[in-house]
């Protein structure tokens, strides 16, 4: 998942599932309009993707890490910041992290197992200038200047401070 705003790229210790669901609504003749997006009697509803993930403090040289990524992940959604996620059969671009659900027990005792829900945003309609082309071919995105978010930079707030020209002592 890259957070396009902020520049950062999360990964997780493991992605157990994924769920693709995309869908359409057919209009019936009793609820048609004429909207600019019905072709064929049909609008696309946005699409919903949904990663069972695990977080955990395991290889990682920062103290709390899973629960620094799961504070991370609340204020993605609560920013409502748009996401890509990629993912080996597609890559979708302007999501919305609309769903977290995080499990802690004792198959997961440094971290923790949930899943997170994203969904498209629907441009065409907020006026974003978008054309909606009706493409389903995806669109790899993300660049060699993204900075990744893990052991390798520390936490979240250790990167801000960073960036802040905060120095932290050792």
């Amino acid at each position: 998942m890259i957070v396009k705003s902020l520049g950062y790229r999360y990964s997780f210790d493991g992605v157990t599932s994924i769920s693709h669901s995309l869908s359409l609504k057919v209009n019936t003749d009793s609820d048609s309009s004429g909207a600019a997006d019905v072709i064929n009697n049909a609008r696309n509803e946005p699409d919903v993707v949904t990663l069972s993930v695990v977080a955990s403090d395991n290889h990682v040289p920062v103290a709390g890490w899973a629960r620094q990524t799961m504070r991370s992940l609340a204020g993605i959604k609560e920013g409502r910041y748009l996401c890509t996620v990629v993912t080996s059969l597609r890559t979708y671009d302007d999501m919305l992290l609309t769903g977290i659900m995080v499990l802690q027990d004792e198959n997961c005792p440094e971290g923790w197992t949930g899943t997170l829900t994203f969904t498209h945003l629907n441009s065409a309609g907020a006026g974003s200038g978008h054309v909606n082309d009706q493409s389903s071919t995806p669109v790899v995105s993300g660049s060699s200047a993204v900075r990744k978010v893990g052991a390798q930079s520390g936490s979240v707030l250790q990167t801000i401070l960073k960036e802040a020209g905060i120095a932290l002592g050792k």
